[in-house]
């Protein structure tokens, strides 16, 4: 099936890909309050596009890309498939945390006036950063270390009334791999988890679950409960590597 985005404006394109499961597209939250808080009550997450301009972005982009290029990891804006990033106990991948999540630019973006507005909306009071945020890299075919469906809440401590920014900082269309969320999955409850190591463990869902993704823009952001289940689409390009990075919030009250 065609989709058109209407509210992006962006070109129809078939959103079922080989190795990628069928996706239908997020549709985009609006930022006046009320409704920013009803979209996120029902389907346990906001898709705002374009919510942070580019200069929210280039800094970070500027570290990460420092940090890639100095390892070899990523060579005129390609990567070696061989590299197999992706995996939580990867020891160059928390080296190369290590090098990334102290920094100004790191921080400063968790910050962003614009992300800490929707999630003051949301949360219905003042956000206080919580743990676990972190910057994701995955590989292109590592699909065995594509992180499966699974709600934070299983994995984060006190997880109550927490909230997460996922944001590319860069563009992410669906072959690069990135999140998939199932709209109202925050409503049952904390589920039944096995641990997430290397792509296997969380919870099992349907093979025709009603996963909502779409292909992402730089400035792009998706804020989630800590309950919504989700995943990572897989990496299907050639030589690209996929970008991401995590924020959390919860009410300082």
């Amino acid at each position: 099936m065609m989709v058109r985005d209407a509210l992006s404006g962006r070109e129809p394109r078939e959103m079922i890909m080989p190795g990628v499961p069928a996706v239908t597209p997020f549709v985009a939250a609006a930022t006046e309050a009320a409704a920013l808080c009803r979209r996120a009550r029902e389907d346990g997450f906001v898709y705002l596009p374009r919510l942070l301009p580019e200069d929210r972005l280039s800094r970070l982009r500027t570290v990460v890309d420092a940090a890639l290029t100095a390892r070899g990891w990523v060579v005129n804006g390609r990567t070696d498939p061989a590299l197999r990033l992706g995996g939580w106990d990867d020891e160059r991948w928390v080296a190369f945390l290590g090098d990334v999540l102290p920094t100004d630019a790191y921080r400063r973006l968790a910050a962003a006036p614009e992300i800490l507005a929707v999630v003051r909306h949301i949360l219905g009071a003042e956000p206080r950063f919580h743990v676990g945020d972190v910057c994701r890299l995955v590989s292109p075919g590592a699909f065995d270390l594509t992180t499966p469906p699974h709600q934070d809440a299983a994995y984060v401590a006190e997880p109550t009334e927490v909230w997460t920014a996922w944001i590319p900082i860069g563009p992410c269309p669906l072959a690069l791999g990135p999140l998939a969320l199932l709209a109202g999955s925050h409503t049952g409850g904390l589920r039944q988890h096995a641990p997430v190591t290397n792509g296997s463990g969380g919870i099992a869902v349907p093979d025709d679950a009603p996963w909502r993704s779409l292909d992402l823009e730089a400035g792009d952001v998706i804020v989630f409960s800590a309950l919504t289940v989700h995943r990572a689409l897989p990496n299907v390009t050639a030589d690209q590597l996929r970008v991401s990075v995590d924020y959390r919030y919860r009410p300082a009250r």
